[in-house]
């Protein structure tokens, strides 16, 4: 990395499981309980090595990569209120937490709603610099798998395979969010070169899908054709890497750079039910693209 040039890997899914060491940390209970003594009381002082450690790591991984994934961060038996309350406190050093609804909520947990849980939840970028999630519990009966790409790997792709229709997602598209937290209606680029020379996206399928029926410009038929060409690019399993998280495990990513999505999962009710917290977060990197 020279000045604010960012040194950028694009990605396929079998470079990132050969690659593990570039973006996953494994955490050994000695660490674990060196950081999260320190965050439970809310002050740095023991801890201060693993927490310097954490920074660098997550800084370098979410630059080159687009994601930091940390294994065994939490402690399980931390219970919920404490858990939320030491996490935050962990959290300021990668950026702001900011709401993730109309509501103000600053954290959510994620877990199966009316078997939603059982379809597949679409590739998509959240409307956050950073997004982190931080596994409760894993699906009881498998399944649940975060599912990721680079932005960079399917713009390299798309300009060999189909240069008309990476053409199209590089122009702009509208995105009606009325009634979520941060901008209502965003226009930008799906695909854009970034203002640090990276290749950025910005992605909601269902969203720009429906945009036209709450007032938005109608889409075209060379628009329709290149959803449909970048639907079908993410899904193919050269390009989606499915990340089983464990118990207690962070991942952070990029929201500029990576998009994200999750595999169906059989669920069980009662503790042993799928749980993700999520939380979001804005950042002081500049990561706008084209049309943002």
């Amino acid at each position: 990395m020279t000045g604010d040039v960012v040194e950028e890997v694009g990605w396929s899914s079998a470079d990132l499981d050969a690659r593990r060491d570039l973006w996953s940390l494994p955490f050994g209970p000695e660490e674990r309980g060196l950081l999260w003594e320190d965050a439970r009381r809310g002050r740095w002082d023991g801890g201060s090595a693993v927490r310097d450690r954490l920074r660098g790591f997550v800084a370098r991984s979410t630059r080159s990569v687009g994601i930091a994934h940390v294994g065994g961060l939490m402690d399980p038996a931390v219970p919920y209120e404490e858990l939320v309350a030491a996490f935050s406190f962990v959290l300021r050093d990668f950026g702001r937490i900011v709401p993730q609804n109309g509501q103000g909520d600053l954290t959510q947990v994620l877990r199966d709603r009316d078997g939603d849980g059982a379809t597949e939840l679409g590739f998509h970028c959240d409307t956050c610099d950073l997004l982190v999630l931080l596994c409760i519990q894993p699906a009881a009966r498998g399944g649940g798998l975060t599912k990721l790409a680079s932005a960079r790997h399917v713009h390299e792709l798309l300009a060999k395979e189909r240069p008309d229709a990476l053409a199209a997602l590089r122009e702009e598209w509208t995105f009606d969010r009325t009634g979520r937290a941060g901008p209502q209606v965003i226009v930008s680029p799906i695909l854009f070169t970034q203002t640090d020379g990276t290749v950025g996206c910005y992605y909601q399928t269902r969203t720009v899908r429906s945009s036209p029926e709450r007032g938005g410009p109608p889409l075209t038929a060379r628009q329709w054709e290149a959803l449909d060409v970048l639907d079908e690019v993410l899904y193919r399993p050269e390009i989606a890497f499915g990340l089983m998280m464990d118990v207690g495990d962070l991942l952070i990513i990029r929201n500029s750079r990576v998009l994200h999505g999750r595999s169906p999962y059989v669920d069980e009710p009662g503790p042993r039910s799928r749980r993700m917290l999520r939380v979001w977060l804005d950042d002081a990197e500049p990561n706008a693209g084209e049309g943002r």
